[in-house]
C-alpha cells in the first residue's frame, strides 16, 4: 500500500507526448477523434514522473487522437476531501486500503470479461480482494509488503524470527537495521502489521484497531523497532519527507539491513549505481531478501494491492479508450517498458512487484534477479481491506505519534 511512502509530487497533469520506437506501431484504441481520457495513477512509486511521461508516450502513440490525461496526487492518502476518494476522474488506480470505500462512494463499473483476459493471471490474494461477492471490480495491478533486505555479509539477519530475536541478532552485530518509523500512513500499516502478525488474521487485528488506545504488545514492538536502528534515523520527519533515504543509507553501509517495500530497493541500487565510489556501496549481488516478522510468532505478512477500477458513468466511445488503457497497462510489454532499464548503463530494475502473476517467467523480468526472491516471498501475504480503514489506520498513528520517541 504505503507500496511506498514518499512525499515528491504535487497533483501534476502530463501533456507532452512522443513516440517510443518500441512500441510505436502498436494500436490500442480504433477511435481517432480528438478526446480526453483522465487517470488518476497511483503515485508513490521510484520515478513517478519519468513513469508517467513514458506511459503516456506509448499509450499516445497507439491511439491517435487521445489526449491522455495522468494525475499524481501527494493527498492520495488523505482522509479529507484532498484524497483518492475525491478524485473525479475515467480510471482510477486504487490502493486495496480503500476497495470498501470505493465501491460504497464510487461504485464503480466492473471490467469486462475482455479486460480480465487480457490482464492475465493474478497473483491469487490481488485477485481475492479485488472481488466482492462474486465481482471482480479491480483489475490488481501492483503487490506490495514489508521485506527485510539485508546485506549477504550478515547471513544471520536472514533467519531472524520477530522482534526479540531481531534486538538480539543486531546487538550483537553492532549494526543495526534502517525503517521509516515516521508518517501517518506509515505508522499505521506497520502497527496494523504487528497485530495481524501476533494475532495471528486479519479479522483479530481489526477487532483491536477499533479500539481507543494502542495495543500494548503493538506499542512495544514499535518502540523496540526504534531502539535497534542507528541513532537519529527512523523517527527523523526530514528523513521521512526525502524520496527513498533510508534505503539510499542503506546502500552506502550506514545499516546492516533495511525494512520496506521491494521498490525501495531501487533506490538503494541506484545510490550505488550513481552516487557512490566504486566498491564503497552495495550492489545488487550483496543483497539478499526476506520477510520481516512483526511479531515472535513469525512473520505473516500483510499484502497491499494497487488496481485499476473505472468509473461508473464511462460509456460508448470513453468506456473503449478506458479499457484499452488497462489492457495497455497490464501487458507484459508495459510492465517490461516500465521496470526494466533498457541497457544496464541507463538504470536499475525499479522492482516493483506485479500484480500480473506470470511476469515473473517473463525472461527479461526474470534476468533481474530479485524479483523471483521477493515473488516467492509475498505469495502467503494477507489482503485487508474494511470500510474507513484508511480513517483508522490514520487515527492510530495519531496516537502513536504521541507515544513513541521522536529520535534517539
Amino acid at each position: 500500500m504505503q507500496i511506498c511512502r514518499l512525499i515528491f509530487l504535487a497533483i501534476i497533469s502530463v501533456t507532452a507526448a512522443s513516440g517510443c520506437p518500441a512500441q510505436a506501431q502498436q494500436r490500442y484504441c480504433t477511435d481517432g477523434d480528438a478526446r480526453i481520457l483522465r487517470v488518476e495513477m497511483y503515485p508513490f512509486v521510484p520515478g513517478a514522473d519519468e513513469i508517467v511521461l513514458k506511459i503516456k508516450n506509448l499509450f499516445e502513440d497507439g491511439c491517435p487522437g487521445l489526449d491522455l490525461q495522468i494525475h499524481l496526487n501527494q493527498n492520495y492518502y488523505s482522509p479529507d476531501n484532498t484524497g483518492i476518494l475525491a478524485a473525479d476522474a475515467d480510471v482510477y488506480e486504487v490502493d486495496s486500503v480503500f476497495f470498501d470505500d470505493f465501491l460504497k462512494h464510487k461504485n464503480p463499473r466492473p471490467p469486462s470479461q475482455s479486460i480480465l483476459d487480457a490482464a492475465g493471471p493474478a497473483v491469487p490474494f490481488a485477485k481475492d480482494i479485488a472481488t466482492f461477492n462474486g465481482t471482480q471490480f479491480g483489475v490488481p495491478h501492483w503487490i506490495c509488503t514489508d521485506f527485510l533486505i539485508f546485506d549477504k555479509a550478515f547471513p544471520r539477519i536472514g533467519a531472524i524470527k520477530g522482534p526479540t530475536d531481531a534486538a538480539q541478532v543486531f546487538a550483537a552485530l553492532g549494526k543495526g537495521p534502517l525503517m521509516d518509523l515516521k508518517g501517518s500512513t506509515t505508522l499505521g500499516e506497520l502497527y496494523l502489521s504487528i497485530l495481524v502478525a501476533h494475532y495471528g488474521s486479519a479479522g483479530e487485528a481489526l477487532k483491536r484497531l477499533d479500539s481507543e488506545g494502542p495495543d500494548d504488545y503493538a506499542l512495544g514492538v514499535l518502540r523496540a523497532f526504534t531502539s535497534m536502528e542507528p541513532p537519529g534515523f527512523g523517527r527523523n520527519k526530514k528523513y521521512h519527507q526525502r524520496e527513498g533515504f533510508y534505503p539510499r543509507q542503506f546502500a552506502r553501509k550506514s545499516a546492516s539491513a533495511y525494512v520496506g517495500y521491494s521498490e525501495d530497493t531501487y533506490y538503494a541500487l541506484d545510490e550505488t549505481a550513481r552516487s557512490c565510489l566504486l566498491d564503497q556501496c552495495l550492489g545488487q549481488n550483496d543483497l539478499d531478501v526476506a520477510l520481516w516478522p512483526f511479531a515472535d510468532e513469525g512473520a505473516k505478512p500483510v499484502a497491499w494491492v494497487d488496481m485499476y477500477m473505472m468509473d461508473a458513468r464511462l460509456t460508448e466511445a470513453k468506456l473503449r479508450d478506458a479499457e484499452a488503457f488497462i489492457k495497455f497497462m497490464m501487458s507484459v510489454s508495459t510492465y517490461e517498458a516500465l521496470l526494466l532499464p533498457s541497457s544496464p548503463d541507463e538504470g536499475v530494475p525499479k522492482y516493483l512487484l506485479p500484480a500480473r502473476d506470470d511476469v515473473y517467467s517473463d525472461p527479461p523480468m526474470a534476468a533481474a534477479p530479485l524479483y523471483a526472491k521477493f515473488r516467492t516471498l509475498i505469495g502467503p501475504a494477507i489482503p485487508i481491506t474494511q470500510e474507513g480503514l484508511n480513517f483508522k489506520l490514520h487515527k492510530i498513528s495519531a496516537i502513536l505519534e504521541q507515544a513513541l520517541p521522536t529520535s534517539h
